[in-house]
């Protein structure tokens, strides 16, 4: 059986263009907030284009960090969807790699070089900083671990990838121990880790770190939320819990985000709230095919969102630094903004289409014996024997 199976073997091909479609409204929503709002004041004590401050204010831009959460949901879905179309853990953990490796390293690699020729001086990074950005290591982490030494991602917006990979490896693991009753253990899980996550918020308690690291409590909800979407889209045998486990991870998310318990840049309760709702209706309205939804399965909207990743990884620190040489020689920013918002969509598609997709079948296509022999030697690993 060949690795490089067709998505609508599991789920209709429109479906899949919604979901696309709304990566690509995810990836345009961090977009705009990184190119207007979040490097002018006042969030940027030392502002790299002032005029972006015209745009404090607005809420589509100011709550543009929302994308990321967007993004979350989305992976939920996605990851079970993968779950269920794989034979064991190795092609599971394949399909991940080749996914989000070499491109990882290429974006990664063209930001250094951006920064270093034309970005500000304290934006380079170091061996060791470029190194834990293509591993997907926390900086933080081994700052914590070496006294005295300061470690950074190449660009920032990589957080979210850490982030994204940990669930990943639980997801592997509940899967592997539960099988057909995957969402009803993780489900307990997810319960499991809001609890603890209040009692160490409201303790004070410093084992958050530790916490965070292993379940994530303030993001899980979101994977959570889209887990039980699939099951319910996909009518499996669970979606009556799916469900209930959707509105439950939807009212913990709420929380999280209006009493401020989760990373986000500016906002209010209000506000904050009023946006994951609207993240969580868009899933609502996936769910029961409300023609609305097919706004997002536009061509347009497609392929941006096919491209989602490529712009996510070389969009933010690549296109602030163009935008502010731009600008520093005489440019408007008005007239920056849009040029450098095309012109890193291009490059998106390009390295989409010219470097993703080619990698990544190559890689599959390689792979796929060594993943056959490791399914042979360890079956135990083999998500067809699994629990449930």
């Amino acid at each position: 059986m060949s690795l490089l199976r067709s998505p609508g073997e599991v789920t209709g091909g429109r479906r899949i263009a919604v979901l696309d479609g709304y990566r690509a409204l995810a990836i345009l929503l961090v977009l705009a907030f990184h190119y207007t709002v979040r490097f002018a004041p006042p969030l940027q004590r030392h502002a790299h284009f002032p005029a972006g401050s015209i745009f404090s204010g607005a809420a589509p831009l100011d709550y543009g960090w929302a994308g990321v959460e967007l993004f979350f949901v989305i992976s939920g879905f996605v990851i079970l969807m993968t779950l269920e179309r794989c034979r064991s853990v190795g092609e599971f953990a394949l399909r991940r790699f080749a996914r989000l490796w070499p491109m990882l390293v290429i974006a990664a690699s063209m930001t250094s070089l951006v920064v270093y020729l034309i970005g500000p001086p304290d934006w380079r990074v170091s061996w060791p900083d470029y190194l834990m950005s293509i591993l997907l290591i926390e900086p933080s982490l081994l700052s914590h671990f070496w006294a005295g030494a300061s470690f950074k991602w190449v660009d920032d917006a990589y957080w979210s990838l850490f982030v994204e990979i940990r669930f990943y490896a639980l997801a592997a693991v509940v899967y592997l121990a539960a099988g057909r009753n995957f969402v009803r253990y993780w489900l307990v899980l997810q319960g499991v880790a809001f609890a603890a996550f209040l009692v160490v918020v409201l303790t004070a308690f410093r084992a958050y770190p530790y916490l965070s690291l292993v379940l994530f409590p303030d993001y899980m909800p979101y994977f959570t939320v889209g887990i039980c979407v699939y099951e319910c889209y996909s009518r499996g045998p669970l979606n009556k819990i799916a469900a209930a486990g959707a509105v439950m991870a939807a009212g913990m998310a709420l929380f999280n985000a209006y009493y401020g318990l989760f990373f986000a840049i500016g906002g209010t309760p209000h506000g904050n709230a009023v946006v994951n709702l609207l993240i969580f209706s868009l899933f609502l309205l996936f769910v029961i095919d409300h023609p609305i939804v097919r706004i997002f399965a536009s061509r347009p909207m497609v392929r941006l969102g096919q491209a989602s990743y490529s712009l996510y990884l070389i969009h933010q620190v690549i296109g602030v630094c163009i935008m502010r040489v731009c600008i520093g020689l005489g440019v408007p920013y008005l007239i920056v903004l849009p040029a450098t918002v095309c012109a890193m969509i291009a490059s998106a598609c390009l390295l989409f289409y010219r470097v993703e997709v080619p990698i990544k079948s190559w890689i599959l296509c390689c792979c796929e014996s060594k993943v056959a022999l490791f399914e042979r030697r360890l079956p135990w690993l083999s998500y067809t024997t699994s629990g449930g």
